[in-house]
């Protein structure tokens, strides 16, 4: 089929339908006629505008079903009009009709599909397009869903790394903890040990004194049996005395390293304190015994002094006394001195 020639398949015209809804086939195709025969193309406004009435719905296949018989029922009248199909006879007018309106139909069918693939093709690359923006927007969405992984990564690993650092740390301060509580443990026993040693001071002491009155009276009784071994424990007292010194040194080394002990003490317990005014008092009062002692023995030094300067017989007589006073008065001094250091 060409552009001019109208198709051959159909030989006779189909007759019109009678149809419902206000209008018929036949209506319709009557308004058709009317509309090509004036040299309009029929369409479904067209043929409404014509009848006054008609749904498109009802007007639609109505309208078909006419263009599908137009050419059986040009082919049944036949002319000599050029472009007609031999065999064709119709009057001129209808044939010349029927040809311009079959090429208008043909020129509008192809304007028509081009214009409906212009629309198609617009309408595909819009969507190419859509897709394309689409397709950018989804590798965007990826980068940034890849970025938020390896941010959640980095953060989870971050946050592993510090909850072991946390644990590391609770463990470390655990540990502390124990230490601490054993540190105070052994303040607690340090501190009951020196409340013990201080006690066993105090009853040191007072059974010291008791013993240092018995000595003192052993003293008076025996100064007159020991005047020949004056001389003798003279030179031991000096002994005893310089002893006594060293010790008094070595004893106020041991209270300065008391003092310091007692000092770091009673910076952690302040019940050392009364400790160490206890130990500090005792150790007053063995100071004040140790002075009281070499008071003593220097006074026992110049009593024999004086006997012998006022000559050999009275000297004797008196350093007789003198002596079993001052050997009687320096033993217990050395006896309780040693007591004294013994822990």
């Amino acid at each position: 089929m060409t552009a001019s020639q109208p198709p051959k398949s159909a030989t006779l015209a189909p007759s019109p339908r009678q149809g419902g809804r206000g209008i018929s086939e036949r209506d319709v195709w009557t308004a058709a006629d009317t509309l090509l025969m004036s040299g309009q193309r029929p369409t479904i406004e067209r043929i409404r505008q014509q009848l006054g009435r008609g749904s498109p719905n009802t007007v639609s296949p109505y309208l078909d079903a006419w263009f599908a018989g137009l050419g059986a029922r040009l082919s049944g009248a036949g002319s000599g009009v050029p472009g007609l199909p031999d065999g064709v006879d119709m009057p001129e007018p209808v044939a010349r009709a029927a040809l311009d309106l079959w090429t208008l139909v043909i020129h509008e069918a192809r304007t028509a599909l081009a214009e409906e693939a212009a629309v198609q093709r617009a309408a595909l690359e819009a969507r190419e397009a859509e897709l394309a923006a689409d397709r950018e927007a989804l590798e965007q969405a990826r980068a940034v869903l890849h970025e938020r992984i390896a941010s959640a990564e980095t953060a989870a690993a971050d946050a592993r790394q510090a909850r072991d650092e946390a644990q590391a740390q609770a463990r470390r301060a655990e540990a502390l903890l124990i230490d601490a509580q054993a540190d105070a443990v052994a303040s607690r026993q340090s501190l009951a040990s020196a409340r013990d040693a201080a006690q066993a001071m105090q009853e040191a002491h007072a059974s010291h004194r008791s013993d240092w009155d018995v000595e003192r009276t052993k003293l008076a009784e025996r100064a007159d049996a020991n005047e020949r071994r004056l001389m003798l424990e003279l030179d031991a007292a000096r002994e005893s005395i310089k002893s006594l010194q060293q010790e008094r040194k070595q004893a106020q080394r041991q209270l300065q390293d008391t003092e310091v002990s007692l000092n770091a003490m009673t910076e952690a317990q302040h019940e050392m304190r009364s400790a160490k005014a206890l130990q500090d008092a005792v150790i007053a009062r063995l100071r004040e015994q140790v002075s009281t002692q070499e008071a003593l023995a220097s006074t026992y030094q110049s009593m024999l002094a004086a006997p012998l300067a006022s000559g050999p017989m009275a000297g004797r007589g008196m350093t007789q006394g003198v002596k079993r006073r001052l050997s009687s008065a320096v033993a217990p001094t050395a006896s309780v001195l040693r007591r004294a250091r013994r822990p």
